[in-house]
């Protein structure tokens, strides 16, 4: 992956200015809050207005909808190193899971084992699996709060029929090792599936490499996108075993042969469609997605490496007590800070024109490429005046 050795941050700050300039967000506000929803851009902002346009000037603008769809798809296949077959757009994250999941029979492989970190709605459709039959073997995190991929590895046996790992937790930034984990993994029948919504945009992903064989992430986050678009990778081998029971025009081989008489999916990953998609999300997200490679998901990594490096240096110097791993290779863009009353602050960092968001009482900071050092001056001097709400180690 990416190697830092050598890397001089202000060779990249002029491009973190220029793309920042792109988000009119920042005129009068800080944004770190990627991981709830990412600024809008002005490339969205005009994506949005050409939707509305299509749709006054042609009325039933079907095929530019599809066209923008079909690009996705190709955009996003690109940024994972997939192949566009082996990619569907989804609603949602949950709802492209939730139409594998009845492809899986699980009475022969009847294990699900799924991490402590996995977002709600990923472990609620697992434990749902329950009434088909499946068994939810839970990994806990350790006592230093990590997800060991050893932990997760140790838990296979022949009954194992899927493994799901979250990349990044939702509530406190850890980062699991996908590659460390395809790598003991590979020898499994288990599917390897990863859900990245909160990892999706910040560093590289390579579905081969790592060995992944269904992958999730979503556009509202750290693409830069919309809410209304998932994104669901199904390893093209796989396809020939999964034959999902919810289904739609939009799944099927043809769909606009409007077949009433007979089900004849899709030979691709577009087997998990469903029906119509939100079309203005698309064209949205579409812009988001190219806006962040056209500088490089190289580029991004390394600064939001630095970044929130330098994040962990002053908040550790003034002493607040952190919820997020403090190793590099345990953490990503997200970076969580315990408080007393974590609501409390996130209310009064945005009278301060600082927008954060908080899970598990944690106040949830994430960074990105459009996030400057100043902007880590100005929040700690923020959070410094709201030390009184935060855990901190140090005595006033």
């Amino acid at each position: 992956m990416v190697s830092y050795d050598n890397f001089n941050p202000e060779s990249l700050l002029p491009d973190v200015i220029s793309f920042r300039a792109r988000f009119p967000i920042f005129q009068n506000k800080i944004h770190l809050a990627s991981n709830a929803m990412g600024a809008v851009s002005d490339a969205t902002e005009e994506a949005c207005r050409n939707y509305l346009s299509d749709r006054i000037n042609y009325g039933a603008s079907w095929e530019a909808a599809l066209g923008k769809q079909e690009e996705l798809r190709n955009s996003f296949a690109d940024l994972i190193n997939a192949k566009p077959q082996e990619i569907a757009i989804c609603y949602s994250a949950t709802q492209g899971l939730g139409v594998l999941s009845t492809s899986i029979d699980w009475l022969d492989r009847r294990k699900i084992i799924s991490d402590d970190y996995n977002f709600p709605s990923v472990a609620q459709l697992w434990h749902a699996q329950k009434l088909r039959g499946a068994e939810v073997v839970r990994i806990p995190p350790d006592s230093e709060g990590i997800i060991r991929p050893e932990y997760v590895a140790n838990a296979l046996d022949k009954d194992v029929g899927l493994i799901s790992a979250s990349h990044v937790c939702y509530k406190n930034g850890h980062r699991l090792n996908l590659e460390r984990l395809g790598d003991l993994v590979k020898d499994s029948d288990a599917f390897y599936l990863v859900d990245d919504y909160q990892g999706c945009g910040t560093r590289q992903i390579d579905v081969n490499a790592f060995g992944i064989d269904i992958y999730v992430a979503g556009a509202v986050k750290f693409l830069l996108g919309s809410a209304g678009v998932g994104f669901l990778f199904v390893k093209e081998d796989l396809l020939e075993s999964l034959h999902p029971t919810i289904t739609g025009w939009f799944g099927q081989k043809a769909s606009y042969e409007m077949e009433i008489e007979a089900h004849e999916e899709a030979i691709d990953a577009s087997r998990f469609q469903i029906g119509t998609p939100s079309v203005s999300a698309i064209y949205e997200s579409l812009a988001g997605l190219n806006l962040i490679k056209s500088v490089g998901i190289y580029n991004v990594e390394k600064w939001i490496s630095y970044i929130t490096n330098l994040v962990f240096e002053r908040l550790i110097e003034e002493g607040f007590v952190l919820a997020t791993p403090l190793h590099p290779e345990n953490r990503a863009a997200q970076v969580a800070i315990k408080a007393v009353d974590g609501a409390k602050v996130v209310s009064e960092l945005e009278k301060r024109g600082i927008i954060t968001t908080t899970r598990d009482n944690n106040i949830r900071t994430a960074w990105h490429f459009y996030n400057t050092p100043d902007d880590v001056d100005a929040f700690i001097a923020a959070l410094r005046d709201l030390r009184d709400f935060c855990i901190t180690s140090l005595a006033d």
